[in-house]
């Protein structure tokens, strides 16, 4: 069996398996698997037990094997699983599969006929929530969702931080406490340090982000309305300009953005452990969250520079390497280096670099090391 699409979907009756290929068909995607076998036997390998077949020219799979055997095998195989059944039946055989909502696939469950599109797990960091959403508008069928936030009209902070590609601290007591708060009514406050203007912020007491941080905190106006003493901060900065006499009295939860791209030039053969001290010291000059950096980049003459790989593989982003073509388009807005251009091609690298992998939003310019150059861009959300 290849797996060919993140959505499985699961039938067990005629009408079942028609709905699935509706469902595809609107979709655009899924893979379909119609169980065709109750007998309680312990079937060998998934691929002896699955058979391509085609339904009205829509693509699926007959499986000869157990619901609950064929569900151990595709768990953590997929992001989304779609059970067209009885919502008991679902229960049943996915309880001793459940660990974790960080982990758990997307569990969606529906009638044959598609009436009512449940959300069961996973709803919020799985996206069960929104897949939810989208097939039952795409059916015409109801939603049933059933998280407290989503119920009561409110935001997460977890569906932030997923939405942010976030890190946050001690994320699940956070996002606990957080969550719960917006549920019962409490105000939380919220400082968005940047522009991030497709975040759900319902539920939460927006803090004047046209003042600094600090300056914010001293707002008692707006102060005087988080009766929970705990304040939200999104920012991919390092550190935070906050007195410590504010520490002592609210809660700071700090939700770091990846959002942040790292344009590199540098000399061939530049020393790993140079590269990433410098940029270390650059990072922390400029304020910036070693967390919040998505990617770094070069020029394609650099695709095989050890350090650049390095520096790639102990941060854990991708390394992005942009064209000497591509480059040169842009270059021309940057300070310019002959020297560069007769080693490389381009008049410069490392905010062009920053310039495009950002989408033309460069926050920091050139910041130059031994044989080393460093800019940064942020990416707009």
């Amino acid at each position: 069996m290849n797996i060919g699409s993140n959505i499985a979907i699961l039938s067990i009756t005629a009408n079942g398996r028609k709905l699935a290929c509706k469902i595809k068909n609107l979709l655009d995607d899924g893979d379909i698997y119609f169980i065709n076998n109750k007998k309680d036997e312990n079937t060998s390998l998934i691929k002896e037990n699955i058979i391509k077949s085609s339904e009205d020219g829509t693509e699926l799979y007959t499986v000869k094997k157990r619901l609950k055997l064929f569900v151990e095998e595709i768990f953590d195989k997929y992001e989304y699983i779609v059970f067209i059944m009885a919502t008991g039946i679902v229960v049943r055989t996915i309880a001793p599969l459940v660990t974790s909502k960080f982990s758990d696939p997307a569990i969606l469950v529906t009638d044959e006929k598609g009436t009512n599109i449940i959300s069961l797990l996973s709803g919020h960091m799985g996206g069960a929530n929104e897949m939810t959403l989208r097939i039952s508008e795409l059916l015409n069928s109801n939603p049933v969702i059933t998280t407290a936030t989503d119920t009561n009209k409110k935001s997460s902070l977890d569906m932030i931080a997923k939405k942010l590609n976030a890190h946050i601290d001690n994320f699940r007591d956070n996002v606990l406490l957080i969550n719960s708060m917006l549920v019962n009514g409490d105000s939380v406050g919220l400082y968005l340090d940047g522009e991030y203007n497709n975040i759900d912020t319902r539920g939460f007491t927006l803090l004047d982000n046209s003042k600094s941080i600090n300056k914010c905190l001293y707002d008692e106006e707006k102060l005087n309305k988080i009766n929970s003493k705990t304040i939200v901060v999104i920012s991919n900065k390092e550190y935070l300009e906050v007195d410590n006499s504010f520490k002592n009295n609210y809660k700071i939860i700090r939700v770091i953005p990846k959002n942040i791209v790292i344009g590199i030039g540098c000399r061939r053969d530049t020393d790993s452990s140079l590269l990433q001290e410098s940029l270390n010291d650059f990072i922390h000059k400029n304020n910036i969250d070693k967390k919040s950096i998505k990617e770094i980049g070069s020029i394609e003459v650099k695709k095989d520079e050890k350090a650049i790989i390095d520096l790639s593989e102990a941060l854990k982003v991708p390394f992005k390497v942009l064209s000497t073509e591509d480059i040169s388009k842009v270059d021309d807005l940057f300070e310019k280096s002959e020297w560069v251009k007769k080693s490389v091609g381009v008049y410069s690298v490392a905010e062009p670099v920053a310039h495009i992998l950002s989408d033309g939003n460069l926050i920091i310019e050139k910041n130059k090391y031994k044989g080393i150059t460093f800019s940064a861009g942020r990416l707009k959300i």
